[in-house]
């Protein structure tokens, strides 16, 4: 507990700490991310391409009510257990992305602090399956890292599920893209103290990573933001300043676009462009 406070004040200073960008992760979560949208009926089916080509499906996570959907498995290239969450893809996920009021964090009470109740209502309907999924593979796999990734939605949730998983004793690292904000300041200074690999990747001019905004809500963005320009270019944003005006915040909201969010890395973010087979 004293660990986490120490952590926490370095982080509200602007202290956070740093861990390698794993550029694998990076190229083969967007693939995946995609695969999410082709639905929960095609999973168990369907033959990923690209970097995650090899890709094995493990299980299926669904909530009827929240309709979050994704997918669980294993890609032996890079020695991982994957955790992947679909982004909006339904009336009930839209709904779930209005729901912009915050409310209390209670995972981790020493956080004493705010989170987008939507997100966080999904998130933790499916924790339970998702903890006893890749529990039982860490005991299959014992030396495979456990990476959880999402786009949009599906990163935000993935975001509070990687939450879930280090409160149950699994490391876990964060790969996501078009990440909308989680929860208010204490809460996004306190994810860099727990997730100790987290990287959230922005577009040039995607909207999504602006809302729900910070003036009018009081939302705001952890550290380790991977910002694609225009051509392109990689960069990784400032460690300390999480909201870094170098990055996707030197665009205020009215000049973003829909467009920039669908492409990442080059790839459109969607099931036909990161499948080689649906399945029927």
């Amino acid at each position: 507990m004293i660990f986490l406070n120490f952590l926490l004040i370095l982080s509200l200073l602007g202290l956070t700490l740093s861990y390698p960008l794993d550029l694998g992760h990076l190229n083969i979560g967007v693939w995946l991310s995609g695969a999410a949208y082709c639905g929960k009926d095609k999973y168990k089916s369907m033959l990923l391409g690209g970097p995650a080509l090899g890709f094995v499906y493990k299980d299926t996570i669904y909530d009827i009510k929240t309709d979050l959907q994704g997918y669980i498995g294993t890609l032996s290239t890079t020695k991982s257990i994957y955790v992947v969450l679909r982004g909006s893809s339904s009336i009930m996920n839209w709904l779930d992305d209005f729901e912009v009021n915050q409310v209390s964090y209670t995972t981790y009470p020493e956080c004493n602090c705010q989170v987008h109740n939507g997100f966080y209502r999904s998130a933790l309907s499916v924790s339970n399956k998702t903890i006893e999924t890749v529990k039982a593979l860490k005991k299959i796999y014992p030396t495979y890292s456990v990476v959880v990734t999402g786009h949009s939605y599906g990163a935000s949730c993935g975001q509070l599920i990687t939450m879930e998983l280090e409160k149950n004793g699994i490391q876990t690292k964060l790969y996501n893209y078009g990440q909308p904000r989680v929860g208010n300041l204490k809460y996004a200074a306190f994810v860099n103290t727990i997730i100790n690999e987290y990287w959230r990747a922005t577009h040039n001019k995607d909207i999504v990573p602006h809302v729900p905004p910070t003036e009018v809500l009081g939302y705001y963005h952890s550290c380790r933001e991977v910002f694609e320009d225009i051509n392109g270019k990689l960069t990784q944003c400032s460690s300390s300043i999480c909201e870094d005006l170098n990055c996707s915040d030197q665009y205020s909201l009215t000049q973003t676009n829909i467009d920039d969010h669908l492409y990442y890395l080059g790839h459109r973010v969607s099931c036909d462009e990161s499948t080689l087979y649906m399945g029927p």
